[in-house]
């Protein structure tokens, strides 16, 4: 499953732009764009993880499969820890719900898909034996996630909500007013889920702690969280072509350079990169927000690094050392591009790995990836970014009856179940014999009816540990599970790691297009020397009121 984490996507600029849809009674019709700076914070909070953790759920781990490699354990702040690979699937499953829980209800669910739609629930016989099997109906309303975020704003701005709501954190960070939104929008699941309260649902007492505390707003526990994976981003490269032609993996970011100007081949129509910029972030020790020096608050935009990176990624795209569709801005398809070959390196995260071994390997036996091992630009100590705990939230609408909210609760403890379980199987698979055959491994193999209807759609229902589970492809899983455990020695935390800290309005309505101003410097359309101004526009319109808020956050938690 590809889970587009922060800065993976090129359609969240779609989420912005419906920010202004208003409707009478909307739930976001505070989010209309006036000119000029935006007025209040939005609500904006901060709450340190201890101060979370008497409305989370008490944590009970459910005992089920073990990794064959196993994982690293986070002693991080707010940092979620990885949690393994499994090279072969396992003999025997658990069957982790006895006894059904659903009580026959029906729920309208809006979720994500980055892939084909599939037939919807009456010409789907995958969603109808997994609904039979929850003892409830799910008739889910699916839509494309890369312009997912414009159906989520739409529904929201209208107040016409699904039983059941998706949405990804990278959108919510788009929306400023999300933090009002939310208390209208949707369900407190506080006195469902707080404390042993959550034993009437066990598999949702496996989830991480720290994820839960990131489904926390406005001092209530307003979500189910997707546990994301610790890292956002990485550099995959197509392994296969490298070996072939003896590129070197770099070790600096000359040598970055120097590699894109070997690969790069426009007659043969291959280009080194795709638009890496959000990895030369880590890549020139950037920090991820804010970096605590002497006492002071300094954003990533107003470090010295951060000039030296638009200048390497000008470079970059000033030798067309970047596929020129990517460099036109024409919503490029980066996936599509590695796959083709005409690209060699693009960020995503770790996630975007098997799917796209799943859609070449039976075309194309040879074809590999591999993921950079983690540099910094001068050859030094490198460092990488964190994630939140959790990447993708699942609400429920407001206004629903106990009953019905308790059984909602029950379907996504269904769809919490992990990997190793019967569970887990039938709403990812199917149906055996139907919907997949089994390998000589024993591991699924999806049927032409299978890859028809098994859509990843029930996995989006919240969330479940994560591991790296691709066991037709153990080769990668030990690639990723060996960068996942190397790389976790590097993760730089940020001041406020551990803190749950809702943004200011003005802050969060700044990020996209202070971004796109530096996207035109790093394409050329602006010279370098502008970054300063830009820095100063960012300041005025609200980054000097973020600094102020962040730094007021340490204080009162004791870190500055």
């Amino acid at each position: 499953m590809t889970l587009p984490l922060d800065g993976a996507t090129t359609s969240r600029r779609g989420f912005l732009g419906l920010v202004g849809l208003t409707a009478a009674g909307g739930l976001l019709s505070a989010c209309s764009t006036p000119s000029g700076p935006r007025p209040g914070s939005g609500g904006a909070t901060a709450a340190a993880g201890d101060k979370l953790t008497s409305l989370t759920p008490t944590y009970i781990p459910f005992e089920g499969a073990k990794p064959d490699i196993p994982g690293t354990v986070s002693k991080l702040p707010g940092v979620p820890g990885y949690g393994g690979g499994f090279t072969k699937y396992p003999a025997t499953l658990t069957q982790a719900i006895p006894q059904k829980l659903g009580k026959g209800g029906s729920y309208k669910a809006m979720t994500p898909l980055w892939a084909p739609i599939p037939p919807a629930l009456d010409e789907n016989s995958f969603f109808q034996a997994v609904n039979a099997e929850i003892g409830a109906t799910v008739e889910f309303q699916i839509a494309d996630g890369t312009t997912y975020a414009d159906k989520a704003i739409a529904r929201m701005a209208s107040g016409d909500l699904p039983d059941i709501m998706v949405i990804p954190q990278w959108e919510i960070e788009k929306m400023a007013d999300f933090n009002v939104a939310v208390d209208k929008a949707f369900e407190d699941l506080t006195p469902y889920l707080q404390g042993d309260k959550v034993k009437s649902w066990p598999l949702l007492a496996n989830l991480p702690t720290p994820a839960w505390q990131w489904s926390v707003w406005n001092g209530k526990l307003m979500a189910v969280p997707f546990p994301t994976e610790p890292y956002p981003l990485s550099l995959l490269y197509r392994k296969d072509l490298f070996d072939e032609n003896g590129w070197p993996l770099p070790k600096n970011a000359e040598e970055l350079y120097q590699l894109g100007k070997t690969i790069t081949d426009a007659k043969a129509k291959r280009w080194a990169f795709g638009d890496i910029h959000e990895m030369a972030w880590p890549i020139f020790n950037i920090p991820q927000e804010w970096r605590l020096e002497g006492g002071k608050l300094v954003h990533k935009y107003e470090t010295p690094e951060y000039v030296l990176m638009l200048e390497f990624m000008r470079k970059l795209f000033e030798e067309e050392l970047i596929h020129p569709n990517v460099v036109s801005s024409k919503g490029a398809n980066e996936k599509d591009l590695f796959a083709a070959g005409q690209t060699t390196v693009f960020r995503d995260g770790i996630g975007g790995w098997k799917p796209l071994l799943d859609q070449q390997r039976p075309k194309n036996p040879d074809f590999n990836i591999g993921v950079m091992p983690l540099f910094a630009h001068d050859g030094g100590t490198p460092i990488t970014y964190h994630n939140n705990a959790a990447g993708i939230f699942t609400f429920i609408k407001k206004g629903t009856p106990k009953a019905k909210v308790e059984e909602i609760l029950s379907i996504l403890n269904f769809t919490a179940a992990p990997f190793g379980t019967k569970e887990y199987e039938l709403y990812i698979y199917g149906v055996e014999g139907k919907h997949f055959t089994r390998d000589e491994n024993g591991a699924p193999d999806r049927t032409e009816l299978g890859l028809k209807e098994a859509a990843e759609s029930y996995i989006f229902l919240g969330g479940r540990p994560l591991v790296t589970d691709w066991v037709a492809y153990p080769d990668a899983v030990t690639a990723c599970a060996q960068w996942q455990n190397d790389s976790f020695k590097y993760i730089q935390t940020q001041p406020t790691s551990g803190i749950r800290v809702q943004r200011p309005a003005k802050l969060s309505g700044l990020q996209v297009p202070t971004e796109d101003k530096f996207t035109d410097i790093m394409r050329g359309r602006r010279p370098v020397s502008d970054a300063k101004d830009i820095v100063a526009e960012w300041q005025r319109d609200g980054g000097n009121e973020g600094r102020d808020f962040f730094l007021k956050v340490l204080q009162e938690n004791g870190r500055a």
